[in-house]
């Protein structure tokens, strides 16, 4: 039986073009956020949902299932067809959402600071996580070999860990502003 590092898996997955391409994808989502949250108005249903997203740590297991939510949403788009595209179009909502927030609250002159503690530091780890399982989904349903699934459990489980990690450095954040 072969034994493989969990770390070594991570640096095998970020080499594969499926990873750059969600990251691409990643970026593409965050950019219109960014610009949504940024032209966004008073009364505009941007500021409306960048509020909702702000309010969202406060209420932790809240938060928490949707950053399960997040992670379990790729394997839904893994039994679907076609998953490449419904897998992008998950990292680029992604990207979208937490842009939106940072942005609305840019605007909104609740700071720069704060915006990006909150909602940056976290995404640190909780779309490192989505982009791995995204990627892992990706790759699993090219091949039935080194990224099958039933060998993806234990990153798998990494990644849940630190999205659920990620969700309570948030609300840890801002309960201390």
């Amino acid at each position: 039986m072969n034994k493989q590092h969990i770390l070594g898996f991570f640096d095998l997955l970020v080499r594969t073009p499926a990873f750059l391409f969600l990251c691409a994808m990643f970026l593409c989502g965050a950019l219109a956020g960014g610009l949504t949250g940024l032209y966004a108005g008073e009364g505009d249903s941007a500021v409306t949902l960048g509020a909702y997203l702000t309010g969202l740590p406060a209420q932790v297991p809240q938060s928490v299932l949707a950053a399960v939510l997040w992670l379990v949403l790729p394997l839904v788009c893994g039994l679907l067809r076609p998953a490449t595209l419904l897998l992008s179009m998950v990292v680029a909502a992604r990207g979208f959402v937490l842009a939106l927030t940072v942005a609305v609250g840019v605007a909104q002159g609740e700071g720069v600071l704060l915006s990006l503690c909150a909602a940056g530091l976290p995404a640190v780890l909780s779309v490192s996580a989505l982009l791995a399982v995204c990627a892992m989904v990706w790759q699993s349903g090219e091949t039935a070999g080194r990224y099958a699934l039933r060998a993806c459990r234990l990153p798998y489980v990494v990644c849940l860990l630190l999205a659920v990690g990620s969700a309570l450095l948030r609300a840890l954040l801002l309960a201390g502003r």
